[in-house]
């Protein structure tokens, strides 16, 4: 009696580390997310950081131009 109860107790800890490493309902999306606005966020930062040197090489190459 005592065997059959610790097996029931062992499957079904089993069974819920399983579904708690394994199930993937709507916490891919979440990370994703996250993952993307943290790129984002970081991009943000360094644009933001450099914007005069980028600004100034933007205008050097525009002024390049030349019509003939």
């Amino acid at each position: 009696m005592l065997g059959y109860w610790m097996d029931r107790m062992y499957l079904g800890a089993v069974a819920c580390i399983r579904h708690a490493l394994y199930d993937e309902e709507g916490d891919t999306n979440f990370i994703s997310i996250l993952i993307i606005l943290g790129i984002v966020i970081i991009l943000a930062g360094i644009f933001i950081g450099f914007k005069d040197q980028i600004v100034a090489q933007v205008k050097e190459i525009i002024d390049g131009f030349t019509i003939k």
